[in-house]
């Protein structure tokens, strides 16, 4: 019997997501030369959903009917298919994906699918792949989820994905789990994918690719960074897993980077206040200590310094129209904050990733 799936698609799903799952299946039919596998695609209302990109995929379901028909003829995965924002609670999703796991399907969230999941309370002990941008909010909103910035993680039946490209990988190791190495091979080679990333596998390009990192000293320091933004290490601290002294990392991280750990440890915490500012409803204090700063003045000046604007400004550009409080994902629909304008924060931004380091 082929693995049966379907695909719930979010308001402003990610059509690079999607594609990418539709694609490795559709493949590994061909290359197994029968029909491995089948779809569907389900949505709230069974109308056809319109992508972030402005797209619409047509629906052949409404989830009502998926309940009834789950009875008798239950699916083998279940995907809820986001992208970097959210509708309002669904209760009635909730109760079919809580439906598909008691029927012991397997779940998969991509990208915003995620936190519908964690939201849904099935992802409470479990692994959590998390996009980057969306990963300091969901630490505040679910603590008991062991979120990672891994681009897909595998914990029993749940799968949970990033989203955009690293869609491809989550189902090409779904698809290696049930037919071997050389079907996924064989996948490769018709999309022309020379890049394969496994279960935990870095989300983000690693250091050595992003900022043209080559010393995996310091590669070695910046995942300590990233995994204690909250409870900031010394740099001391950071430099005793190396093997090298205190002096030999600043002058690589120099060297490098363009500039010594401790100020891009602290570029690393500010950008997490910065997301969580413009994604969370979180106090500007709390969100200053979530990012391990101990003094309220102490985060502004430097937040000021990095983004040319105080935190609270960051927060009242993020309201949406007419609403009277910044834009949270997990609460409000789709669509999101008002249009971005080119403030100072977002300047530095665009500059901070074309090599441009900050003051």
């Amino acid at each position: 019997m082929p693995g049966r799936f379907n695909f719930y698609l979010l308001p402003a799903f990610s059509l690079h997501a999607f594609s990418s799952a539709i694609e490795v299946l559709t493949l590994a039919n061909e290359a197994t030369g029968r029909n491995a596998y089948s779809w569907q695609v389900v949505s709230g209302d069974g109308q056809p959903v319109v992508s972030s990109c402005g797209i619409t995929i047509s629906s052949a379901a409404a989830l009502r009917s998926e309940r009834d028909r789950l009875r008798s003829n239950p699916a083998t995965v279940a995907i809820v298919c986001g992208g970097r924002s959210l509708p309002r609670h669904d209760s009635q999703l909730d109760a079919w994906l809580r439906e598909c796991r008691n029927r012991r399907a397997r779940l998969i969230g991509i990208g915003g699918g995620t936190l519908v999941l964690a939201r849904a309370g099935l992802a409470e002990g479990r692994r959590c792949a998390v996009h980057w941008e969306q990963f300091p909010l969901f630490l505040e909103k679910f603590p008991s989820v062991i979120a990672t910035q891994a681009a897909f993680e595998e914990d029993g039946e749940l799968y949970t994905c990033s989203g955009a490209g690293a869609s491809f990988d989550t189902f090409l190791d779904l698809v290696g789990r049930d037919h071997g190495a050389a079907v996924v091979n064989r996948i490769c080679e018709k999309a022309i994918a020379c890049r394969v990333r496994s279960v935990g596998d870095r989300q983000r390009l690693p250091p050595n690719s992003r900022v043209r990192c080559n010393h995996k000293a310091v590669i070695t320091v910046i995942d300590q960074m990233e995994a204690h933004i909250g409870d900031p290490k010394s740099v001391n601290g950071l430099v005793a897993a190396t093997g090298l002294t205190r002096r030999q990392i600043e002058r690589l991280f120099r060297r490098e980077l363009g500039r010594g750990p401790s100020r891009y440890y602290l570029e690393l915490r500010l950008e997490r206040a910065h997301l969580l500012l413009r994604s969370s409803n979180l106090p500007v204090i709390e969100i200053a200590v979530a990012c391990g700063f101990v003094s309220a003045s102490h985060f502004s000046k430097v937040y000021r310094e990095m983004y040319g604007c105080a935190p609270h400004q960051t927060r009242l550009l993020s309201y949406g129209t007419g609403q009277d409080r910044p834009y949270d994902p997990l609460a409000d629909p789709a669509g999101g904050p008002a249009a971005d304008c080119m403030t100072a924060s977002s300047r530095t931004m665009r500059a901070e990733s074309s090599g441009f380091k900050p003051r």
